[in-house]
């Protein structure tokens, strides 16, 4: 009996340990907060040089870094801002390259998409994309926010990292439908239409298809290190600081009254 317990503890590490080290082995994205951020101009591209320099950056290679993708992402009050520039696709496939990014609001890593789970993506070359909700049944429906902002062209030489066109995607992401957290799941794809071929992050959880989307447990993270993310609105800030004054006030009297009382 003894004998077979050992056994299956055995082969159960040799099977879960080696998954384990690989999504352990994935370093998380670090979003950062920026005040200028709020300033982006979208328009599918960088519109000037230092337009997303105030964001954090993480660069994926690919194929013996024939293909190169930079992520830049930052957050500002009620939105989570994404540029995706896949700096090595030369080839422009309009309405055919597409970006995916999809966050899990609780980071619950589900074996199913749930209604906390949310994937926005956009066609080069689109003025607008699309917001996909999970529904719980590995399956995810359209639905629609009005200021959710997707929009992908072809960039130009303001690019930071290259001269030669290429397809570039910006989003703007309202919080709101994230529930604010300053740890969320996070997934990536980027689809090379010329290649047939996708490209994603973490990059164990590759898309196959454009259906085909990871799931939630598949998905990395991405981290506000110094928690300014979630950001909280300052009527909330000032109704909070003016509740805590009013019961340290309170406290205050009635240690006042105790002391008068003692002899």
């Amino acid at each position: 009996m003894k004998f077979n317990k050992l056994f299956y503890f055995l082969i159960m590490s040799l099977i879960v340990l080696p998954i384990l080290q690989i999504y352990a082995s994935t370093d998380p994205i670090l979003i950062t907060y920026s005040s200028n951020i709020q300033n982006v101009v979208f328009d599918g591209k960088w519109t000037n040089q230092i337009e997303w320099k105030a964001s954090s950056d993480n660069m994926f290679s690919y194929d013996n870094d024939e293909t190169v993708i930079h992520l830049r992402t930052a957050h500002h009050e009620n939105f989570i801002y994404v540029f995706v520039d896949p700096i090595t696709d030369h080839t422009l496939d309009y309405k055919m390259d597409k970006s995916i990014i999809c966050f899990d609001g609780k980071n619950n890593k589900n074996m199913v998409p749930d209604k906390d789970d949310y994937c926005f993506s956009v066609l080069l070359g689109e003025k607008q994309g699309k917001i996909q909700q999970g529904l719980d049944d590995s399956k995810y429906k359209v639905t629609n926010n009005s200021e959710f902002i997707a929009i992908s062209s072809v960039s130009d030489e303001n690019d930071r990292y290259t001269k030669i066109p290429h397809p570039s995607y910006e989003f703007k992401i309202p919080i709101e439908l994230l529930n604010r957290s300053d740890n969320y799941g996070f997934y990536l794809s980027v689809y090379d239409a010329s290649l047939d071929k996708y490209y994603s992050w973490p990059k164990n959880s590759t898309q196959q298809n454009s259906s085909d989307i990871p799931l939630p447990s598949q998905w990395g993270d991405i981290v506000s290190p110094d928690k300014s993310l979630p950001e909280l609105n300052l009527p909330i800030l000032i109704f909070t600081a003016s509740i805590f004054t009013i019961i340290l006030i309170q406290l205050k009297i009635k240690t006042r009254i105790f002391d008068s009382f003692k002899f």
